[in-house]
């Protein structure tokens, strides 16, 4: 798809690199969110910034493309500074497509922009997506001018791939993607958040009685609701642990082995967590290393299940 120039957004831009507000600005840095249920996680996200923004104002709307996996998106933060004296609400929508209606929408207040740029959330009512498709974050005001206005922090090259960013010059009627010379392929800083389901409490089998020293194969399947992929971990009961291993196709069943030093009860415990981080409940599983007499019995006693017809009852 062939780029194409918006002017005034360059001159604006130009304008903006002799300000103060352009200075280079920390990325934020995401924290790892890792909870039990139904919960809020970042599903799509670019956090970087060259210290520049694309700026929007009154009749200058600002969009930037992003490709959902969840099938719920909950709010959306954007990077945002201001440049002179602007103070109007922003009017932020998601839509499936750029000149189509808005498929949800808040206001949220001017004020809670600074000049050296901050996160603003857009928290607004939830909707249902369909996962892999192309949506598009818009941002509008009523208010501003050339030389007062909001600005999106971006960064060049590229970082995010699955969306671009987009700018229309007449209250959104056209739609053209954004290239400043010099700032090839931008993409703003966002984050889209949405509702992301925990992996089903893992199921675990194998071995019940064993012996000392020897090692015993466990097997291990969960189900993620979204088919996200599955990560598991494993603690066997005797101060030791599988770390977590993965990932694992949702439904999968995986092998792990292990083997217990001294006599006892132990409780293996299992828990699957998705690419979210998003945690299961524990599973369980009860294993014993008896006393030699006590595992001798268990041992005869499983040969003759298998081996029925070699000792009759009668």
């Amino acid at each position: 798809m062939l780029k194409k120039i918006i002017v005034l957004i360059v001159l604006i831009l130009i304008i903006g690199t002799v300000s103060s507000a352009f200075g280079k600005i920390n990325n934020f840095k995401s924290r790892i969110i890792e909870e039990v249920g139904i919960v809020e996680v970042i599903d799509q996200q670019q956090l970087i910034d060259c210290g520049y923004g694309c700026p929007f104002f009154s009749y200058l709307w600002l969009a930037q493309g992003f490709t959902p996996t969840l099938e719920t998106i909950t709010r959306v933060e954007l990077k945002l500074f201001k440049v002179g004296t602007i103070d109007s609400d922003i009017l932020l929508s998601v839509r499936s497509s750029l000149t189509g209606s808005d498929l949800t929408s808040v206001l949220v207040s001017g004020d809670l922009v600074s000049g050296s740029g901050n996160w603003i959330d857009f928290d607004f009512p939830d909707i249902s997506i369909t996962p892999d498709q192309m949506y598009y974050i818009v941002c509008r005001t009523s208010g501003g001018s050339m030389v007062n206005y909001y600005c999106c922090l971006f960064q060049i090259n590229n970082p995010y791939a699955g969306g671009e960013v987009w700018g229309s010059l007449n209250s959104g009627a056209t739609w053209e993607i954004i290239e400043y010379p010099g700032y090839p392929d931008p993409d703003g800083c966002f984050k889209v958040y949405g509702l992301d389901s925990s992996p089903d409490i893992p199921e675990i089998d194998g071995p019940a009685q064993g012996g000392e020293g020897i090692e015993y194969t466990y097997k291990f399947s969960a189900s993620d609701p979204d088919d996200h992929d599955i990560f598991y971990f494993v603690s066997w009961g005797d101060n030791t642990d599988s770390g977590w291993q993965g990932p694992y196709s949702s439904g999968q069943e995986i092998s792990m082995t292990h083997s217990w030093t001294e006599k006892g009860k132990y409780t293996i415990i299992a828990q699957a967590k998705d690419v979210y981080g998003v945690q299961s409940e524990w599973g369980d599983f009860e294993m014993e290393i008896p006393r030699v007499r006590a595992f001798f019995n268990y041992f005869l006693t499983r040969l003759i299940e298998r081996f029925h017809n070699l000792f009759p009852l009668f």
